[in-house]
Formats: structure tokens, C-alpha cells, sequence
């Protein structure tokens, strides 16, 4: 072999060695890559898992805090905030919150009653929804109303339109990008940024006061689970209340709450306001809904489930839905 066959074939060596060598660099990377996602996964269902056994730990506290109580008060074992729990390799924070402390905006889906005099009257939900946003959302970038109208035409089965003001089918069809209207039940609050006309600064105004029932349309509003930034609710409720007097009442509140309706009704605040019984029923000392917002961690992982629970007569906390990566 002469010596120009010898260089040609020390070339084709080297490229070959070249090529392998470059095959293996990708192969390796490649399998690194695949180790990392492996391990990424396995920190994630851990990180979840950690959050399930929260969810686990706030049902069975919910059931021993409420066992043989007659009312749902913020002294209670389930509505101590900010507990923090130390794992192998993570974290476990949960918050509890009594979700008869806002306002369902499913209950806004039952229709008015026809008055004597033939029109439609507004529930007492409706009305106290409405007060809300003249308190709590001056801002608005619509009449309160015209919330009111376009949140019970997205809750309700048909798709005629309620009254002046609201929104439906065919309006959200006529969108550069349409779509058609739940014309059922919201299953979550953030269903409100899909509502006509609804601007980011109005849906950071009312999330502080709002929240979803899952398939209950009734809205029952815990005195005892309120505090002073959410007395607003009381104060929507009873026209006649200032929201001044009804910061006082949660502040005057009893340590363990109210034991009754007429506890509340004898106090000063309310003297020389005849409160009417739709606005009565609305009133309550216990509370049958709660929501978790547990935050896990393992590793480098971290989790975040929202869960939604019952608590029946006989005292069976049952979740009713779950969401993962956080509220909205």
C-alpha cells in the first residue's frame, strides 16, 4: 500500500471515529435528557401525592372540628391559617376556607318571581349581587345590572336574553372569535373572564367576594365565617346597613360566633331596620362548603391542588371537585 492509500485510509478512519464519536455525544445527551424528565416526573407525582395526603388530612380535620358543633365559627380547628408541615425532602401548606363566606355566583341562575304588579322582581341574591358591585366595584366598566343580567343569562337554560343589558348566545357568536354561552352551572370563577365585556380590572374587583358552589344554586351567607374585609357581604345583603355598621358587627362579633340569627338581629347596628324573610333566610350560623389550597413541594417540584368539599348531616366530608395548578 503506497502512501497515498495509507492517508486515504487514515482519513476514513478518523471520519468514522468522528462520526461515532458524534453519535455517542448525541446518544449520551439524549439519555440525560430522558434521566432528567424521569426524574422531573417522579419529583412531580411525589409533589402531588404530598398534596393528596393534605387533602386527606383537611377532610378528616373538617369532620372532627364540625362533629356535634351547632354552628361554623373562625375558632374552630379547620380555620387555623397558615399551617406548614415539614416532609421528607418537601413541604405541605394548606388554608381551609368556609366558601359560605362569599357570594355563589350560581345562585344568581334562579329566576325572579312575578309581582302584582306583572313584572319581574329580582331575587333576593340578585338584589344583594347587585348592592356588591355598588360597594365593592365602583369602577365597574358596566351598569351592575348588566353583570347581574349577563351572569344569570350564562347560568340559565335558554337562550333568550333576561332583560336589557345582558348577553346571549347570539351575541358571543357575533365575536371575531364566537363561542356559545354555558347555559349551565359556572364550575369554576375564572367562567367570568369568558362573559361579555368583562375587563381584568373587574374580575380582580370582585374575586375577593366571589366564588362557585358546585350544582347548588342556593346562596346561605355564614355570619360567623366572616371577617371585617369581607363584612362588604353583610352589608350587600341588608340595603339599609352601611358597611361601616357592618364591619362594627363582625368586629363585635362574639369569639366563638353567633349561636343564632337573633343574636345577630339584636344588635344595634340593625336597630330600626325591618330586615324582610327572603333577606333572612339568606342568614346563617353553619356552613356545609369548604375549599383547601394546599402548596407541596418536593425537591425541585411543587405542587398546587384546590379542593372542594361537603360536609353532610351526618358529618361526611366529601369532595366534590378537584383543580390543580392553583385558583382561577
Amino acid at each position: 500500500m503506497d502512501r497515498s492509500q495509507r492517508g486515504a485510509a487514515l482519513i476514513t478512519v478518523l471520519m468514522i471515529v468522528a462520526i461515532v464519536v458524534v453519535i455517542a455525544v448525541n446518544m449520551t445527551g439524549r439519555l440525560q435528557l430522558q434521566l432528567q424528565r424521569q426524574q422531573n416526573l417522579q419529583q412531580q407525582q411525589q409533589a402531588f401525592w404530598y398534596a393528596m395526603g393534605a387533602e386527606h388530612f383537611a377532610r378528616v380535620l373538617l369532620s372532627r372540628s364540625l362533629s356535634g358543633q351547632e354552628t361554623v365559627n373562625l375558632e374552630q380547628d379547620w380555620a387555623q391559617s397558615g399551617a406548614s408541615f415539614v416532609v421528607t425532602d418537601g413541604n405541605i401548606a394548606g388554608e381551609i376556607t368556609d366558601l359560605q363566606a362569599c357570594f355563589n355566583l350560581n345562585a344568581l341562575q334562579q329566576p325572579g318571581q312575578r309581582g302584582t304588579s306583572g313584572r319581574i322582581e329580582q331575587t333576593a341574591a340578585q338584589r344583594s349581587f347587585i348592592r356588591l358591585l355598588e360597594l365593592a366595584a365602583t369602577d365597574l366598566s358596566m351598569p351592575a345590572e348588566y353583570l347581574m343580567a349577563r351572569v344569570h343569562d350564562w347560568l340559565d337554560e335558554d337562550s333568550l336574553l333576561s332583560t336589557a343589558g345582558s348577553a346571549e348566545e347570539d351575541d358571543y357568536a357575533a365575536l371575531q372569535f364566537p363561542y356559545y354561552t354555558a347555559n349551565s352551572l359556572m364550575v369554576s370563577v375564572s367562567e367570568l373572564r369568558q362573559m361579555l365585556d368583562i375587563t381584568p380590572a373587574d374580575l380582580q374587583m370582585l374575586l375577593p367576594y366571589v366564588c362557585v358552589l358546585p350544582e347548588n344554586t342556593q346562596y346561605q351567607l355564614n355570619i360567623n365565617t366572616l371577617t371585617e374585609d369581607t363584612a362588604i357581604l353583610l352589608a350587600a345583603l341588608v340595603p339599609q346597613l352601611t358597611e361601616a355598621d357592618a364591619i362594627d358587627m363582625i368586629a363585635e362579633r362574639p369569639e366563638n360566633g353567633f349561636n343564632s340569627i337573633d343574636e345577630l338581629l339584636a344588635l344595634p347596628q340593625l336597630a330600626g331596620i325591618e330586615m324582610a324573610d327572603d333577606v333572612k333566610a339568606l342568614l346563617t350560623v353553619k356552613s356545609s362548603y369548604f375549599q383547601l389550597l394546599a402548596t407541596t413541594s418536593y425537591l425541585e417540584s411543587g405542587f398546587v391542588l384546590t379542593s372542594i368539599f361537603r360536609v353532610d348531616d351526618e358529618n361526611t366530608v366529601r369532595v366534590l371537585a378537584r383543580r390543580f395548578g392553583g385558583q382561577g
